[in-house]
């Protein structure tokens, strides 16, 4: 007996130590051991941020060495190329100094990076040891035009092992708009910020990562901030009241015979057509027409492709909690086989990140069809699909087409000149009765505020309706309120401080708008850009005067006639128009059209507008950055610094 009582007791000490040990060997496993020769336990980087876009950057590195190493590591980047996720892209080129290491070590420059090489050559380590890394990190002046910007990679993606336990503090010189910073952890171009947590406490914003950074992957941190947040210390400012009056004038004089030489088109003839030019779709057309597509001129290829075949266009009931919205569903077809790029990125951005799924409905399996996509199926994701078209049908070579390539060139000039004369008119005035140091806030507001103001009132609109009208009106008061409140409490109490001051504003005014005259008819088209635009002039003042008779002789002809010139009538800005025409004329429902409601040109109309109106703002709507999820219209990997390390 006593020998089962020793068998028993050995096999329960052995299952106890083994269930002990193993675990605890597991852990080890999990938390040091992925492969690699060393990992990264434990990354708080602090971040200092001045306000003369300089950063005081300390890193604590806890890192376990599973063989013996000297050491790490550090690359951090010399110039970085800034992405972003609205498409814009700039350069910069930072200076590192003021370097401070826990350790011995060593700095050197090597293709492109600052290297910082911590340990000592005659010795080895291993198991765990702690770093701290400091040094100012200097990105000279923003390179954004219309904000300030900090889009920093906290942790950069060329690791060459796991990092995890990241943290993070980031301290800013004043207050901002806390909605406007996001977080972004992964692969470069990634968005993804779920397992980021983050909270602002006054002009300091701490956080941590509750995932593991895997080689190759980045934590990435963008704050948008207002336009003149930066603020160099070695600013300076000596102008006088000579050069703030003769300047503008210069400049205007300037201008026009920039214009003169490089802007002055030829006389545009216009020819009767019936048709569009050959050759193009309804987005082309718009660039041809405008010199520069937009938003709109890509929705048009919603009806230019579903009257090629490709699409359905179905209308339906979409219901909420509330209310009940009239909605459309667009339905694929057949697949594009054409060879127009952007046609063919447009339908498969409809379509594209919607893979067939099985959901369980009332105990019943059903499929969703991955050939259908709703308007909320585009909102907050279109975007990307409309930015990539736009890049594309406004590049750089197809307007050389149109527009003479020296004409193209001299735009830059009179914008840097206009920009001048407006501080040269506003800088003196505050300097001697103001506060020089509001000079930012008095230059930017009203200059953002009064353009937004002028653009919507003296825009070119599309369509006269009550919305485009409640439109004009919030735009005129936005742009108002914006510029104007600054202006009056800013700059006007300085002008009428003293009359020569404001004598020089009022020329200065004027000489801007001269220019911005001057920079609005610069572009002179090429003798082909002319002869385009002569046919597109010809064909829309057609589309606008046409009668009856003509319009039923064109429908004998060709039943699509209406059909095929829709698209167009919306990027020539007569849709409205077009379609009252044929409100007498008798046609049939186009086939890519679905509605339960009986078919007439009326209601069609309706059906039409509410769709191209919805589509427009679903296939430009882009993400708020104002959830915490938000990545702040930056990415991983697309920001300055960050680098990356080894062991050595």
């Amino acid at each position: 007996m006593s020998a089962v009582l020793k068998r028993v007791f050995s096999f329960t000490t052995f299952l106890f130590l083994t269930f002990l040990i193993i675990p605890n060997k597991v852990y080890a496993q999990d938390n040091f051991d992925y492969g690699y020769d060393y990992t990264i336990t434990n990354y708080d980087i602090n971040v200092v941020v001045n306000e003369n876009n300089t950063y005081n950057i300390v890193e604590n590195i806890d890192a376990y060495f599973l063989v013996d190493k000297h050491g790490i590591f550090r690359k951090i980047p010399l110039s970085n190329k800034v992405y972003r996720l609205d498409g814009t892209t700039s350069v910069n080129r930072a200076k590192i100094s003021d370097i401070t290491v826990s350790d011995n070590y060593s700095s050197y420059n090597e293709s492109g990076y600052k290297v910082i090489k911590i340990g000592d050559e005659n010795k080895t380590l291993s198991g765990s040891k702690s770093y701290t890394i400091s040094y100012l990190y200097d990105l000279g002046k923003d390179k954004s035009r219309d904000y300030d910007e900090v889009y920093l990679n906290l942790i950069g993606a060329q690791w060459d092992t796991v990092i995890s336990n990241a943290t993070f503090s980031i301290t800013m010189p004043k207050e901002f708009d806390a909605s406007k910073l996001g977080f972004s952890k992964g692969k470069f171009g990634s968005t993804d910020s779920s397992n980021i947590d983050y909270e602002v406490n006054g002009n300091v914003i701490t956080g941590k990562l509750n995932d593991i950074l895997m080689p190759g992957e980045a934590l990435a941190f963008r704050l948008e901030l207002d336009d003149g947040y930066f603020v160099g210390a070695s600013d300076s400012f000596s102008l006088t009241m000579v050069l703030a009056f003769i300047l503008p004038i210069l400049f205007v004089v300037i201008s026009y015979f920039i214009w003169r030489k490089y802007g002055k088109d030829d006389k545009v003839v216009e020819t009767v057509e019936f048709y569009p030019p050959s050759g193009f779709n309804s987005l082309e057309v718009g660039f041809l027409y405008k010199g520069k597509a937009d938003s709109q001129d890509v929705t048009s290829l919603l009806i230019y492709l579903a009257n090629k075949g490709y699409i359905k266009i179905s209308e339906y009931e979409e219901k909420s909690l509330f209310s009940t919205v009239n909605s459309f569903k667009i339905i694929k077809l057949k697949e594009y086989d054409g060879n127009n790029i952007n046609e063919r990125i447009f339908l498969n951005g409809l379509f594209e990140k919607r893979p067939t799924l099985s959901i369980l409905n009332d105990n019943k399996e059903q499929e969703i069809n991955d050939n259908e996509v709703t308007s909320s199926d585009l909102y907050n994701s279109f975007y990307i699909t409309t930015k990539q078209i736009l890049s594309n049908i406004n590049s750089k070579e197809n307007k050389n087409k149109i527009f003479e390539k020296k004409s193209s060139s001299k735009n830059i000039f009179i914008v840097l000149m206009i920009i001048l004369t407006f501080i040269l008119i506003t800088a003196p005035p505050l300097y001697a009765y103001g506060v020089i140091e509001t000079l930012p806030i008095a230059i930017i507001f009203p200059a953002v505020g009064f353009t937004v103001m002028f653009s919507v009132l003296f825009g070119k609109s599309s369509k006269t309706t009550v919305s485009s009208i409640i439109f004009k009106l919030f735009g005129v008061i936005w742009g108002f309120m914006f510029g104007g409140s600054v202006w009056i409490s800013l700059i006007l109490p300085t002008l009428l401080a003293d009359p020569i001051y404001l004598f020089i504003y009022i020329v200065g005014i004027i000489c801007v708008l001269l220019m911005v005259i001057c920079l609005k008819y610069l572009p002179k088209r090429t003798v082909y850009g002319n002869e385009i635009l002569g046919k597109i002039l010809g064909f829309r003042n057609f589309l606008e005067t046409v009668e009856k008779d003509k319009l039923e002789t064109l429908v004998m002809e060709n039943p699509t006639y209406f059909y095929d010139i829709l698209p167009f009538t919306y990027v020539l800005g007569v849709s409205d128009k077009w379609i009252s025409k044929f409100e007498t004329i008798s046609m049939s429902a186009p086939s890519w059209y679905d509605s339960d409601t009986v078919f007439n040109v009326v209601v069609f109309n309706s059906f039409i507008n509410n769709t191209m109106t919805s589509a427009q703002r679903v296939m430009s709507s882009s993400p708020s950055s104002s959830s915490s999820t938000s990545s702040g219209g930056g990415f991983s990997g697309g920001g300055s610094g960050g680098g990356g390390g080894g062991s050595w």
